[in-house]
């Protein structure tokens, strides 16, 4: 017997809206308020995200992509969808 699962199957697009809206919040709460993050691509077969990241720190050595294991995780957390990310600039 099949298992069912109650919550509603969302579109792709639904999804990347709610991880765009998801990553705009996470750059200040990273302190990366000189980068912005900005979904690149969703596929919701593979679960993978692409976030783009656009600009540097003024002000430390500190690369965005330093940064991609706590915006993988809480991706994760907030988006059940979401299966991996990963990161362009």
């Amino acid at each position: 017997m099949k298992a069912f699962s109650r919550r509603a199957v969302r579109s792709e697009a639904a999804v990347a809206e709610t991880i765009g809206e998801i990553l705009v919040q996470l750059g200040p709460a990273l302190r990366i308020g000189h980068c912005s993050l900005d979904v690149a691509e969703f596929v919701a077969a593979t679960g993978l995200v692409t976030v783009r990241i656009q600009g540097e720190c003024p002000d430390c050595d500190v690369s965005p992509a330093t940064f991609l294991t706590a915006i993988e995780a809480h991706l994760k957390l907030r988006v059940p969808e979401v299966r991996e990310v990963r990161l362009v600039s």
